[in-house]
């Protein structure tokens, strides 16, 4: 029993770190905001995103995932969510032809006014929220961590007690926001060095925001 909590930290952990690195919404709106010099901001979508993979694993850890796959399944929800994709991807190509066409060409090395109000306003001014949400609107995750908190039970590498769910679910979190970190300070490192593709990373944000919420969608009115 005592030994539950750290085992289940430990892999946790190891999950989480693992489960974050593909590319996804979450990991693009923190590489962007890092490369326009907004790390303490990235940090906060980080935390974001990773709240709700540890909200995900807590309700299917103590047994009340189903109540979360009828809120994940529901097209009322996914919809929104969906939508709320499209509209950060739209915002961003927008701010990008808004800049572009101020002609300013010292971008890599001074951030035009224009674009960080842009950034700090409306719905990306609160970055937790915008971490949050952009988690929640990708269902894949649900499913994911059932089959893999499956996988650990059943071959005994996780205790399916509170102690072994809570540690689970920590770990996942701080594996999560462990990738996010390493993938901001590594993004704040380069930014001086990126010349112009930090132009070009808003277009690039924009464009997979908006690809990824209309997918999203599709999924959401095809399965309803």
């Amino acid at each position: 029993m005592f030994s539950a909590f750290p085992l289940g930290l430990v892999c946790g952990f190891v999950g989480g770190f693992v489960g974050a690195i593909p590319p996804g919404p979450i990991g693009i709106t923190c590489l962007r905001r890092s490369l326009l010099g907004e790390r303490r901001q990235a940090y906060h979508v980080a935390l974001g995103g990773a709240s709700v993979d540890v909200l995900t694993c807590a309700l299917i850890g103590f047994g009340v995932g189903w109540l979360l796959e009828r809120v994940v399944a529901s097209p009322w929800v996914r919809g929104p969510l969906a939508l709320f994709l499209v509209a950060s991807g739209v915002k961003l190509l927008l701010d990008a032809r808004t800049n572009s066409s101020e002609g300013d060409r010292t971008l890599a090395r001074v951030l035009p006014t224009p674009l960080r109000v842009a950034v700090s306003s409306g719905v990306a001014g609160l970055p937790f929220l915008t971490g949050f949400l952009q988690g929640a609107a990708n269902p894949g995750p649900f499913v994911n961590w059932t089959l893999f908190i499956s996988f650990l039970i059943g071959h005994r590498l996780l205790d399916p007690s509170p102690a072994g769910t809570s540690g689970f679910a920590v770990g996942v979190g701080l594996g999560v926001f462990s990738w996010f970190t390493l993938l901001i300070r590594t993004a704040h490192r380069l930014k001086d060095h990126s010349g112009p593709w930090v132009a070009r990373s808003t277009v690039a944000a924009g464009a997979f925001l908006l690809a990824t919420g209309f997918y999203f969608g599709w999924r959401s009115l095809a399965s309803s």
